[in-house]
């Protein structure tokens, strides 16, 4: 009985043991500035979980053709959604997000109405800011939790001046949207040579870190 009882005892330790895992370290660079970074991801932190039921995630990348990259690099729009396609291609073998995309260009209030007729949980915007500063910033209403896990993300990417986290109750969609976790982010100034260069350049690595950070606040949420 005493050999048993030891076995079943040791076959709950076995079980209970986290198996170990290598972390994956991935660097997004551009050659032609002197932001770079180098980044450590832990697997066993992201995938392996799933909630009672989905969470639904709906993203919405800036439809602003008019708002022109310097250099000619393109616009606001464009650079967005092609980070929106790459977040859409990250995700879509996560098995516990229902993920809704603005992929075709749908003007603001039609966004905000299928973002509501979706019942989003998670309400993620994706733009690139403007006016001669520099920086990184993320704006939200009562989100601070799922904001700081996208803004703090975000900035492992490279040395950006941090702008901070700012209240977003002007922003349309932001005040507009129902989902219970909502924020838009301005990655980097796009009136900023180098830094519209490093978001043309690392549009693949913006995307995967955000999805990161997408995963990791729905494990660590409420």
């Amino acid at each position: 009985m005493k050999k048993i009882i030891a076995l079943c005892s040791i076959f709950i330790l076995m079980s209970c043991s986290k198996p170990e895992t290598n972390s994956t370290t991935y660097s997004a660079i551009d050659s032609s500035s002197s932001v770079s970074s180098t980044i450590s991801i832990e697997p066993s932190t992201i995938e392996p979980y799933m909630p009672k039921q989905k969470v639904k995630v709906y993203l919405n990348p800036s439809v602003q053709t008019w708002n022109k990259y310097v250099n000619e690099l393109g616009d606001e729009a464009e650079h967005m959604n092609n980070i929106a396609h790459y977040m859409v291609e990250e995700l879509s073998d996560c098995q516990y997000i229902d993920l809704k995309a603005n992929l075709s260009y749908l003007p603001l209030s039609e966004s905000v109405k299928e973002i509501n007729s979706f019942n989003a949980d998670i309400h993620l915007a994706l733009h690139s800011n403007a006016g001669g500063g520099q920086g990184s910033e993320i704006l939200t209403i009562d989100s601070k939790n799922f904001a700081s896990t996208i803004y703090d993300g975000f900035l492992t990417l490279g040395n950006f001046k941090r702008r901070g986290i700012k209240d977003g109750s002007n922003l349309y969609e932001i005040k507009h949207s129902h989902a219970t976790h909502k924020a838009l982010i301005e990655l980097l100034f796009h009136d900023n040579s180098e830094e519209a260069l490093f978001i043309v350049n690392n549009e693949q690595e913006i995307a995967k870190n955000i999805c990161d950070s997408l995963k990791l606040f729905i494990q660590n949420v409420k």
